[in-house]
């Protein structure tokens, strides 16, 4: 009798645990919140469209119910496939949601809601202290007197009350805040009778329209904030703001601003302290001069950024010469001209900013007295070539410069190296030739990030270099040559190494690895070898095309690389195959694996890279600095081939160009079916390999897609007809392979290419090509089918003939053998014509001879 299964108690036990540590998101200690969301059901005249089972255990798996898969907690609740249910009394019970403590994301649209129970308003939520993102949208007679509560829930970070009827009005509030919520729409007209409002913040949304003239009768209205919303049109000359005299605060900035300013219309203003204009196009001006205007405010906060000053005249406004309190300066992108404005540092001590970037000044640009109080100073993309050599001792404190794009040259300016307070310094596109090494003399100690790019730095570094602090350091465009030191590695808060297009060599130091901080690296141009960092679990872009990096690729790419967005390691010499870990890069959008050495099929888990695009935007957050990644001009551009160009990616681009690039490789095998599911891709290169099999029909789901180049492989078969579902082609390669049929050329976007599209393959009809489809062409599966009997003949043929030649030599050899009279007529004839052969041969080369 067989003996029954049995485990040690303290294996039972561990099993017990992990059965029970595994159970289903409202499992066990879960059932509250399956609980609470039954109850929240209930408030609604529930019907079969929301089909939640009260005796499943899962309440993850239920519609519109999203967990946390750490902690297996309710994080986001959807609602809105009840669009158009009322709710069953109309009102909404705020205090059901409470048990939700893990609530981030909650949409309520369209369910008809009124208002709140009484006592418990929206207010309620504020216990919520995760929720971020609430949709009331479309539910019409939402009640006004619950509104305002929505206030007080400080997490918020998106409120979408759009399609509701409520008045603004019946807000009896001064301070209305509902800035960064993304609300979309035009702003409301019966906001224009809230007569006690004092401060208005509308920044951060997606308002669009036009600012409606009614806002004039606000005239209690010291704030009003509406930048950065880039549709919403405001018009100038405008009796808005020439009426709104109390304003302290007017904030305009990144809105489509339109017609001509002038500031004369601002000189009632007398408590004016904040003045921030600035145009996201180029319809709009600021004038000055015209009539002179001398604001009786001390202004101490002045943005006219982009703001085509006095007709782009060149022009500074004249009434800053009488301004003795500025604290903030932002005149860039003016073209404003002459010599560099340093008596706006002498007259203002309180001045901590200045920012006058991309104009044309130039002369000295330092002040004659020393300034204490400036800390950030940009006065990058101008003409200003003479460098100062006492900065160090002029604006001792300043912690931010930004000299690019001048016309500096010579050597690195050793005054720098000196300055206590510094932490960013920009010099990049400029002239400066000097030893890289001389960059890094002195005290470099609190640099955060150093941006000497495009210039003409040469020799190696340092073995000692010592930046301890640096976040960003960025070299790129240089002539800087040698290995890079191990003692970069010290600096272990690195985050941006950016050393392109130089003449680097040797292998990368293996302490790169360990860079827990580092997420962008990018070495692309050099001659660097050996192979690519072992892991970088924060890295997001690493391109190190156009090196000398050999090997094979990470066996545990995706493992090493968890969070790698761009990847680009094109015109190396990587041999073997693709690894099949490179599916588990879950976020990745740009793959450039091309011209390298690599054989093999493609891992059929292709579909499921780059599936998640949850983690970040391609720019990272930069502490205390959140304009840092423009100002201190980050690498934010990758080049990535695609619609038959190389072309550069920059800023926020990189969140949506997606690509593969697999080109001029050996890769072989058909193209997987699954790459169909890869639909975030807008860029797919599999040219110049040996594939084979035919066009997989899924590549029409990639509805993106706007370059498509699989030319130069061994393909069959018919283009697939359902490709012309790809609306967004734009560049579209199918030749020199072994194609068969008719093009999709006469429908949607495949009616733009030409024969260049499809030439090489001969078995090809149909426009754009010169050959008709009205004659049933010869098929090259057919062809392959002759070629192959062609091949049996031949081989049928060959095999008899050394058959029967073999057949015949034995048999000869054996008459001879058994006939003794045949072998000596045989052997006499040989020796009468084998003397009169050698006699001939002999006599002739005889001639030969005499010839020459």
């Amino acid at each position: 009798m067989p003996r029954p299964c049995t485990m040690p108690p303290a294996m039972a036990l561990l099993l017990c645990l992990a059965v029970l540590s595994s159970g289903g998101g409202c499992e066990g200690r879960r059932d509250d919140e399956r609980a609470t969301l039954l109850d929240i059901r209930g408030q609604f005249n529930y019907n079969s469209s929301l089909d939640w089972n009260s005796t499943a255990t899962d309440c993850c798996r239920w519609e519109g119910v999203s967990c946390s898969s750490r902690t297996a907690r309710v994080t986001g609740l959807d609602l809105s496939m009840l669009h158009g249910i009322a709710s069953s009394t109309g009102l909404l019970n705020t205090t059901m949601f409470l048990p939700l403590q893990e609530l981030q994301d909650l949409s309520l649209s369209g369910l008809k809601i009124q208002g709140c129970t009484p006592g418990a308003g929206f207010e309620v939520w504020s216990k919520l202290h995760r929720l971020k993102v609430l949709d009331l949208s479309y539910n019409g007679k939402l009640m006004e007197s619950d509104v305002p509560s929505l206030v007080a829930i400080s997490s918020l970070r998106s409120l979408f009350l759009n399609g509701n009827d409520f008045k603004l009005s019946i807000m009896k509030v001064d301070t209305l805040d509902i800035g960064n919520n993304d609300i979309k729409g035009t702003i409301p007209t019966d906001i224009c009778n809230m007569r006690d409002l004092q401060v208005l913040y509308l920044s951060d949304n997606l308002l669009f329209g036009e600012i409606p003239s009614c806002m004039q009768n606000l005239t209690s209205l010291r704030i009003l904030g509406l930048s950065e919303n880039n549709r919403l049109i405001v018009k100038f000359p405008s009796l808005i703001f020439a009426k709104l005299t109390s304003l302290e605060k007017l904030s305009l900035v990144n809105n489509s601003l339109e017609g001509v300013l002038s500031l004369s219309s601002l000189q009632n203003h007398r408590q004016l302290t904040k003045l921030e204009l600035a145009s996201s196009g180029n319809n709009f001006h600021v004038q000055t001069e015209n009539p002179a205007t001398n604001l009786p405010a001390q202004i101490q906060v002045l943005v006219l950024r982009n703001c085509n000053l006095n007709g782009n005249s060149g022009i500074i406004p004249s009434f800053l010469l009488h301004q003795h309190k500025l604290e903030f300066v932002d005149m860039s992108n003016n073209n404003l001209s002459g010599n560099f404005p340093s008596w706006l540092i002498e007259n203002n001590v309180n001045l901590s900013h200045l920012v006058l970037g991309s104009n044309s000044f130039a002369g000295p640009l330092l002040p004659s007295k020393v300034h204490t109080g400036l800390q950030w100073l940009d006065a990058s993309s101008n003409r200003l070539s003479i460098l100062p050599v006492d900065i160090n001792t002029t604006l001792p404190n300043l912690s931010y410069i930004s000299l690019s794009g001048n016309s500096y040259k010579g050597n690195f300016p050793s005054s720098f190296s000196y300055m206590n307070s510094l932490q960013y310094l920009e010099l990049s596109y400029n002239n400066f030739l000097d030893d890289i090494a001389a960059a890094f003399v002195g005290n470099m100690l609190n640099i955060i990030g150093l941006k000497l790019s495009g210039n003409h730095f040469c020799g190696s570094f340092s073995p000692n270099i010592l930046l301890p602090a640096v976040k960003h350091l960025l070299l790129s465009d240089n002539e800087i040559a040698g290995k890079i030191p191990e003692k970069l590695c010290d600096s272990l808060i690195l985050m941006t190494f950016d050393a392109s297009n130089n003449k680097l060599t040797g292998l990368l130091p293996t302490c790169i690895s360990a860079l827990s901080e580092l997420a962008i690296l990018n070495l692309r141009g050099n001659s660097l070898a050996g192979s690519i960092p072992s892991e970088g679990n924060n890295i997001y872009t690493m391109d190190l095309q156009e090196n000398q990096f050999s090997g094979v690729l990470p066996k545990l790419i995706g493992k090493s690389f968890p969070k790698l967005k761009v990847l680009l390691l094109k015109g190396n010499m990587f041999e073997g195959t693709v690894p099949n870990d490179i599916c588990s890069l879950k976020y990745l959008r740009l793959l450039d694996l091309s011209h390298n050495r690599l054989s093999g099929q493609l891992p059929l888990c292709m579909n499921i890279m780059g599936s998640d695009d949850s983690l970040f935007d391609f720019q990272p957050g930069f502490g205390t600095f959140p304009v840092l990644f423009n100002v201190i001009g980050l690498p934010d551009q990758e080049e990535f081939m695609t619609k038959g160009r190389q072309d550069n990616y920059r800023g926020n681009i990189l969140n949506y160009m997606t690509g593969l690039d697999f080109s001029s490789n050996q890769l072989k095998g058909s193209i997987h079916e699954s790459i169909g599911g890869m639909k975030w891709l807008r860029a797919l290169n599999f040219s110049e390999n040996k594939f084979d099999g035919s066009i997989p029909q899924s590549l029409s789901n990639l509805s993106d897609l706007e370059s498509l180049d699989l030319s130069h492989n061994n393909l069959a078969g018919q283009i697939p007809s359902e490709l012309v579902a790809l609306q967004s082609l734009a560049v579209f390669s199918v030749a020199y392979n072994n194609l068969s049929g008719p093009t999709p050329g006469t429908r949607g976007q495949f009616l733009t290419f030409d024969q260049s599209s499809y030439e090489g393959n001969p078995y090809l009809c149909g426009p754009p090509l010169k050959k008709s489809c009205s004659v049933t062409p010869s098929i090259p599966e057919l062809e392959e089918n002759v070629e192959e009997d062609d091949k049996v003949g031949y081989i049928i043929l060959f095999g008899c003939s050394a058959m029967f030649y073999m057949v015949g030599f034995w048999t000869s050899l054996g008459v001879l053998y058994f006939k003794t009279s045949w072998r000596w007529s045989w052997f006499s004839v040989v020796d009468r014509f084998g003397d009169y052969v050698l006699v001939k041969f002999f006599v002739f080369t005889k001639k030969i001879r005499s010839t020459n």
